[in-house]
């Protein structure tokens, strides 16, 4: 699950970590010091739990952040952190799953994101990605069609990383391995951004695509992708894999060796070797 923690006291975030980070169920997990902060990225990105500071400084408490974050992010499950028992009735009437008093327990953190696992509804993925054995994406059912060839491989490219920062130069690398690093290849590499990011603004996706001032990324749980199937071991998607993904860009090789070992693709193709071998 990804998690987000709120709080304006910096020894409190680190104790949240400390006690967090190590439960098998969390998958991300990004601390935050006020409001502001957590709404700009929930604009961009989806949380499935938050936990928020109720007595949060910086003009906006936890309450009003918890209304204004179900706004911006209603999917997202919301636990308050309190050091008074006396706040539960009003973190329930906003929505609210639970509380937490302080000082807590790994186990009262497992317990709220067990609740939370729970009582969150299957995922509706309006963006499909299929990457094997080629690359075609889906809004609402309709292929994309993206403004430029460079565009669809810049988002082949976020894709393969699987949630991983790409950076410019990285993305230059892969997208124009014969060109030199220069002004006019950045400039270049600008546009191709520009025209994936507007191109996805138009079918109202470009929350699958999280951008940092160095990097771009994939949000992995804004998509359902063949990829990531493959990678949480799903037993359908591994059987599909036939040693072919995303085929079109020489870049997506050694993804393309990593899949056919862990699907045993390799011993899958002797098997089948040995069988037509047989008189």
């Amino acid at each position: 699950m990804k998690v987000i923690y709120v709080d304006d006291e910096l020894p409190a975030r680190m104790n949240f970590r400390l006690t967090a980070e190590p439960l098998d169920c969390v998958n991300s997990l990004l601390l935050f010091d006020g409001a502001q902060a957590v709404l700009d990225w929930a604009r961009e990105n989806t949380a499935d739990v938050a936990f928020l500071d109720l007595e949060l400084g910086g003009g906006v408490g936890g309450l009003e952040l918890a209304r204004m974050l179900q706004q911006v992010s209603p999917a997202t499950s919301v636990v308050f952190i309190t050091a008074y028992s006396q706040h539960a009735l009003e973190a329930f009437g906003v929505g609210a799953i639970g509380y937490v008093l302080k000082p807590y327990t790994r186990e009262d953190i497992r317990r709220e994101l067990a609740k939370a696992a729970r009582i969150r509804p299957p995922q509706s993925y309006r963006v499909r990605i299929q990457t094997i054995p080629t690359f075609r994406v889906e809004v609402d059912g309709a292929v994309l069609h993206l403004s430029g060839s460079k565009a669809s491989e810049l988002l082949a490219l976020l894709v393969d990383r699987a949630g991983a920062g790409v950076s410019s130069g990285e993305a230059i690398a892969c997208l124009w391995p014969d060109r030199p690093r220069d002004r006019n290849t950045g400039a270049l590499m600008r546009m191709t951004a520009k025209r994936l990011m507007d191109s996805l603004r138009e079918v109202g996706a470009a929350q699958i695509v999280g951008m940092s001032n160095r990097e771009k990324w994939i949000v992995r749980e804004q998509v359902d992708c063949d990829l990531y199937r493959i990678l949480d071991g799903e037993p359908q998607a591994v059987r599909r894999y036939a040693g072919e993904y995303l085929r079109e860009y020489s870049w997506a090789e050694d993804t393309n060796a990593h899949l056919a070992r862990i699907t045993g693709w390799y011993g899958r193709m002797d098997g089948q070797e040995d069988t037509h071998d047989r008189p």
